[in-house]
């Protein structure tokens, strides 16, 4: 008996491949799908083999995300599936239709006639028969599907992560542990944080308590996963009395340096020498980091709000080539975050508004090349989520974002090497209150 399955194409399976796509969309670009040109799907395939380690030709995107025509709806292989959704953040395709669940008379492919699947089978056999075993599984997939939705999706919004001592000064010791109404829907080892201070390793809850050190002041959002899904956010709140200094190398995650300056705090003009950076314990002949930071509570809103400063950034020295500057206004609910960097250097910038991410490895971040070392006035402004960037007063770009981050907490200004600011000054725009 020889029984052959061809591609399988139901409608379920393809609007869950198309729901794939659409998330792939949003996570490289703002264009639409029906937008994208080649370079976009060439793009996308470098993005893919470096997280995935899968390569998928920009022809086999295509195809799967409808760009060329067939005849038949294009359904990938396992592989592939399973490549499609690591990318978006998914252990593999199982999961992605678990978190996923779609109906057939719903989603992109609604009304759309599809072909059934393709049974080729030896006309002794009676076809009935085969009717059985399908139903069956059908039967086990929909039972697995309805009770992994349940525990994965459901269950799982009674945990929460709690910081049991969030507030404090650096340095700072911060406890968590599993808020649980009812019964932990899972093994405590399938949670795992992300500690928000950009330490790259996650730490699982093992044990009923864990603990993390935080060394530089700032208002941090800590973050549960299930699964690798984020479920929930914390915070953990380091105030400063004044300006405080604290310098860091590149590559180096496990120590910072702290900048001893007694006048520092109550200083407008905030300039670091490279003898004070030495003294702290850097060795300036290598790419170091200072980091300015001034947190406290204000009542700005974070949504609403004009920053503008007079930036002059470091000079060409040992380890800086880049003369890279960053901005973090930190809100109550998430953050702000802006690179400048010299225009030849673009590929290593970043940007963050609330839920907006871009990195200038996949993406764009021309607009946001400057070169600072000589000194100029930036001014980033924001009204109602929209943010708009000006540097000597000529507007170099705009974006805008939808989730508000609450009342601006604090801010922080970074340079590779000895950079300096002075007349930092934050306006709410309904206010007028001044930070």
């Amino acid at each position: 008996m020889d029984i052959r399955f061809d591609q399988v194409q139901n409608p379920i399976s393809l609007q869950q491949v198309s729901v794939c796509c659409k998330k792939i969309a949003e996570q490289v670009g703002d264009k639409p799908i029906s937008d994208w040109t080649n370079s976009d799907y060439i793009k996308l395939s470098g993005l893919l083999l470096r997280k995935t380690k899968v390569h998928l030709s920009e022809n086999t995107l295509k195809r799967i995300f409808r760009k060329q025509k067939t005849s038949d709806y294009y359904y990938p292989q396992k592989a592939t599936r399973d490549a499609l959704a690591q990318f978006v953040g998914y252990r593999d395709w199982y999961e992605f239709e678990l978190v996923n669940p779609v109906e057939n008379n719903k989603g992109p492919l609604a009304g759309v006639t599809i072909t059934s699947p393709k049974i080729v089978v030896a006309k002794t056999i009676n076809k009935g028969w085969l009717y059985v075993p399908l139903f069956i599984i059908g039967i086990g997939i929909a039972f697995f599907i309805i009770q992994g939705f349940d525990k994965g999706s459901i269950e799982v919004k009674n945990v929460a992560l709690q910081c049991l001592n969030p507030v404090g000064q650096t340095p700072h010791s911060a406890f968590f542990k599993l808020d649980v109404k009812g019964i932990l829907p899972d093994s405590a080892s399938k949670f795992c944080i992300d500690f928000g201070d950009e330490k790259l390793k996650r730490k699982s809850f093992n044990d009923s308590l864990i603990s993390h050190y935080y060394e530089v002041p700032g208002r941090y959002y800590p973050q549960l996963y299930y699964k690798n899904k984020p479920i929930d956010t914390a915070y953990v709140y380091l105030q400063t009395k004044g300006w405080t200094a604290t310098a860091s190398l590149w590559n180096d995650t496990t120590r910072v340096y702290p900048v001893l300056d007694p006048d520092l705090a109550q200083s407008k003009a905030l300039n670091i020498s490279a003898a004070q950076v030495f003294k702290s314990g850097i060795d300036t002949n290598r790419t170091f980091f200072i980091h300015y930071a001034n947190i406290k509570p204000t009542h700005i809103n974070g949504d609403d709000f004009e920053l503008s400063v007079n930036i002059t950034s470091s000079k060409s020295r040992p380890g800086v080539r880049c003369s890279e500057t960053h901005i973090s206004i930190f809100g109550e609910n998430d953050k702000h975050y802006l690179g400048i960097i010299k225009p030849e250097c673009a590929v290593w910038n970043v940007y963050q508004f609330s839920e907006k991410h871009k990195d200038g490895e996949k993406d764009d971040l021309r607009a946001l090349g400057y070169d600072l070392s000589a000194g100029a006035v930036v001014t980033v402004h924001v009204e109602n989520k929209k943010v708009t960037l000006l540097i000597n007063s000529k507007e170099v770009f705009k974006t805008k974002y939808t989730q508000p981050i609450g009342k601006i907490m604090g801010v922080k200004v970074s340079f590779a090497g000895i950079g300096h600011f002075e007349n930092l000054k934050i306006t709410d725009l309904k206010t007028g209150e001044v930070f």
